[in-house]
């Protein structure tokens, strides 16, 4: 499995809009991922990325129970009940301290600008908070995720990522109001970073 890297805080292209196919941001329907979907999410990857890489990483967090969060892999559904978006946050380490990660999201090109990625994401997060996670991460682009709150994780937070990545695409948010807490990141291991 290869190492993280931007495009799986990313959606396989862009989703810098908002709002759906209609301009309207109620078109999206986010909802928990349900079995029946698990064919859908991986299409979804696989047409968005262009290779299997993503696509193989969410089923091999899927089958990781260490990992994978029961209610926090999402999909938007387009009007006529197509999943057309998907994002994950999975249980990852700050230091010892439990945190989310969100990666990989992804949207099938037709939907991508379309507000479709921010959809799924916003309710993502949305379904976190519920659960009562408190930090989440996210490696990707600088532009895009800061209208979610997240923002530069080390020279903010002091949360280091476990490689030499860019300050300003390594990012972290508080879920919760909290201060995060301090230290190195540490991935599941199906993203295999050592």
């Amino acid at each position: 499995m290869s190492g993280i890297h931007a495009s799986h805080g990313s959606h396989g292209a862009s989703d810098r809009g908002t709002g759906g196919p209609t301009g309207d941001p109620a078109t999206w329907h986010p909802r928990p991922e349900t079995a029946a979907d698990t064919a859908a999410v991986r299409r979804i990857h696989l047409a968005a990325f262009g290779t299997a890489g993503e696509a193989d990483l969410v089923d091999a967090l899927r089958r990781d129970r260490s990992a994978w969060l029961p209610g926090l892999s999402y999909v938007a559904d387009a009007p006529d009940g197509t999943p057309a978006a998907h994002a994950l946050l999975t249980r990852c380490h700050i230091d010892e301290v439990p945190a989310v990660a969100l990666a990989p999201c992804a949207v099938l090109p037709a939907y991508q600008q379309r507000g479709a990625g921010e959809a799924v994401i916003r309710a993502l997060l949305e379904a976190a908070r519920a659960a009562g996670e408190r930090t989440a991460i996210v490696l990707g682009h600088p532009p895009y995720y800061p209208r979610f709150g997240f923002a530069p994780a080390a020279p903010r937070f002091g949360i280091l990522p476990p490689q030499p990545w860019p300050d300003e695409a390594f990012m972290a948010l508080s879920l919760d109001g909290s201060t995060p807490p301090r230290g190195t990141v540490r991935y599941a291991r199906a993203f295999g970073i050592d």
